[in-house]
């Protein structure tokens, strides 16, 4: 275990991260949610300046950010996922896929699990030097498929630049 100025106590895992907790208000709750570091496989020995100046960049602009997320979500959900798959019955298939519209409804369908900070040579190889964090949601609907994955939202300098299941970090 180690304790970090910006992080708190974290423990490093054999996948190469650090585990801590992040305490953030979502949408007008306070929560303790999971934190993950990536150290790219362990290569990275220490957390870096731009890991904490991404979580504190993300800290500061999550106020108004919150609100852009959970309608991405909505976006998504209706766009990209409601519909793709599903029981054969009828009843049930329209059970999986309620009406989701306002964010009012959605937040009674999502729950903020962990914030992923990527790795140093991620930012930089893979996004030119950007800020990178992904906001790992669990869902509520179609809560009977086996191989749920949830939703996860990609920021690349505080903006959303991706949505798809929370794979998207790994």
């Amino acid at each position: 275990m180690t304790t970090d100025e910006v992080f708190g106590e974290l423990d490093f895992d054999d996948c190469g991260y650090w585990n801590g907790h992040l305490k953030l208000d979502f949408l007008g709750e306070n929560q303790e949610i999971g934190l993950m570091i990536d150290s790219c496989n362990e290569s990275q020995t220490e957390i870096s300046h731009c890991q904490r100046e991404t979580c504190r960049a993300f800290l500061e602009k999550w106020p108004e950010l919150q609100w852009a997320v959970v309608k991405e979500i909505i976006r998504y959900y209706n766009e990209e996922e409601r519909f793709a798959y599903g029981p054969d019955d009828p009843e049930e298939f329209a059970a999986w896929w309620p009406e989701i519209e306002t964010v009012e409804e959605m937040c009674k369908w999502i729950e903020l699990e962990t914030v992923v900070i990527a790795s140093d040579s991620i930012m930089e190889d893979v996004y030119d030097g950007r800020c990178c964090l992904y906001l790992l949601f669990n869902r509520k609907w179609a809560e009977e498929d086996l191989n749920d994955n949830g939703v996860g939202i990609r920021l690349l300098d505080e903006e959303i630049d991706g949505t798809r299941f929370k794979d998207i970090a790994f």
